[in-house]
């Protein structure tokens, strides 16, 4: 089974902002500030609406056909399976990155690129599915209970891939390694009823995926679409993870530009 998913992955994006808002919300970024952005999507409009018209978003995707630049967001297509991320050393007073577009083949360096960017005292949000599975409560039948679950264990392998997660299984003992000592781990599963929102996303990831999803027929795809607007239907989501940790403020700087030091962030 393939896990390359098609290019603009703004459906994944949507699975995993209830928990991103609200860390974004503690971290009290500040206006002027330059920000990194891996994964580009919806929220970059908000972290240029962050930084104000004097600061700097540079949002990186994958494919960036669904972004726009602006005087203050600074759009580059580059691929982390490929291509370095963009900056020098120190240049980043905070990082977000959330990466929808299937697994990465080597996730600790890209997490080492994004921490040499990060100055003293920033902070560095990383968003993605854990390994728990999915869970399905109610189904209008056996049958269609099967369904479900073949594809949305699927689809979670293809968020999650063989490691487990886009940002390893461990990230804590990677980022205390790099002298990040200050971190925080949010998880959250929410429960999703055919004809609900939820629901209606899980459809609109099947189909986004469909090209890579094997495993099932189209007409079982269309019956799983089907189901999603059964209210018969009761599932557990995936379980979405957003890491927010700190870089340590006495860290030697490259940059002569004083360091951020944001008040008032969740610890």
């Amino acid at each position: 089974m393939t896990t390359t998913l098609p290019a603009h992955s703004g459906p994944m994006l949507r699975l995993l902002n209830p928990c991103t808002h609200p860390v974004l919300d503690r971290l009290d970024i500040g206006t002027n500030q330059r920000l990194l952005e891996v994964g580009a999507g919806e929220i970059t409009a908000r972290l240029a609406e962050l930084v104000g018209r004097y600061g700097a978003v540079t949002a990186v995707d994958a494919d960036t056909s669904h972004l726009t630049g602006t005087a203050v967001i600074d759009v580059q297509q580059r691929d982390p399976n490929r291509d370095l991320l963009p900056g020098q050393p120190d240049r980043y007073d905070h990082i977000v990155a959330r990466w929808p577009h299937g697994t990465l083949r080597d996730p600790a360096d890209v997490i080492e690129q994004m921490i040499a960017r990060l100055r003293p005292g920033g902070w560095l949000v990383l968003a993605d599915i854990t390994p728990t599975p999915p869970r399905i409560y109610r189904a209008p039948d056996d049958e269609s209970g099967t369904l479900i679950h073949t594809v949305m264990q699927q689809v979670h392998y293809a968020l999650t891939g063989p490691h487990g997660a886009t940002w390893t299984t461990d990230p804590e003992t990677l980022l205390v390694g790099h002298g990040m000592v200050k971190h925080c781990i949010h998880t959250g599963t929410e429960t999703w009823t055919g004809g609900g929102p939820g629901c209606r996303l899980l459809a609109d990831i099947v189909a986004h995926l469909r090209p890579s999803l094997t495993d099932f027929t189209d007409a079982d795809a269309d019956r799983f679409a089907d189901l999603m607007t059964d209210p018969r239907v009761l599932l557990g989501s995936y379980e979405s993870r957003v890491i927010h940790a700190r870089e340590r403020r006495d860290a030697p700087a490259v940059t002569s530009r004083p360091a951020a030091t944001p008040e008032g962030a969740h610890r």
